[in-house]
């Protein structure tokens, strides 16, 4: 029996589902930072006794219809006019079209265009900064925030045991963000990606590698 997959949104109060994997969820517009699988298998039919084929509305067709309904209303409230909305989108993205330089939104960038989206779509900042980050990966611009916010899960999950760095791991953390993603010239800045590491460690107490033996706090 041929089995079809289907992608879940990770947001609770969503849960809409596609039919591939997206980094943001064009229901909801939250980041999907894991990837929910959903395995379905087609209904198989079966004749009532009177010969009659079932109504084709099974519980399966059901949920789906409801889950559509919901979706819809989502929308609705996340969206109240579509029309002025779709508007106020395109002017969005041609300011931050001609905003950038450089292919690279920093994080004083980004901080000042979602201020300007909030302000000229008046959505909540979360819905805004999914538009400003979709808007960015189109452009095929270096989202500098977006990959600082990796870096900073990144070196959690290697400091929040031990709480040290190794110069391995930190290879690896500064490789992981500053190589250039599909569609982008170049990753974060170098030094920018050293500072915020330096500064992670200060803030949660994680030592770095000093001399030969020794470790501390730099």
């Amino acid at each position: 029996m041929k089995k079809e997959i289907e992608y879940q949104c990770q947001e609770l109060t969503c849960q809409a589902t596609f039919h591939w994997t997206v980094s943001f969820c064009p229901f909801c517009g939250t980041k999907q930072t894991v990837v929910k699988v959903k395995i379905t298998s087609p209904q198989v039919e079966v004749q009532n006794v009177d010969g009659n084929k079932p109504s084709p509305m099974n519980d399966q067709t059901r949920t789906g219809a409801f889950r559509e309904r919901d979706d819809r209303a989502l929308m609705d409230r996340a969206l109240p006019n579509p029309v002025l909305l779709d508007d106020g989108q395109k002017k969005f993205s041609i300011h931050i079209a001609d905003s950038i330089s450089n292919s690279y939104c920093d994080s004083v960038s980004f901080g000042a265009l979602l201020r300007y989206g909030k302000s000229a779509l008046g959505l909540d900042v979360r819905r805004v900064e999914s538009i400003l980050s979709v808007a960015l990966q189109r452009l095929n611009v270096v989202n500098e925030k977006s990959l600082l916010d990796e870096l900073d899960a990144l070196l959690h999950v290697f400091t929040d045991t031990e709480k040290k760095l190794d110069k391995k791991s930190r290879v690896d953390a500064l490789q992981s963000v500053c190589k250039p993603r599909p569609g982008a010239i170049k990753g974060v800045d170098p030094e920018i990606a050293e500072r915020y590491i330096n500064d992670f460690c200060r803030k949660h107490s994680v030592m770095q590698r000093s001399g030969i033996w020794g470790w501390k706090i730099l």
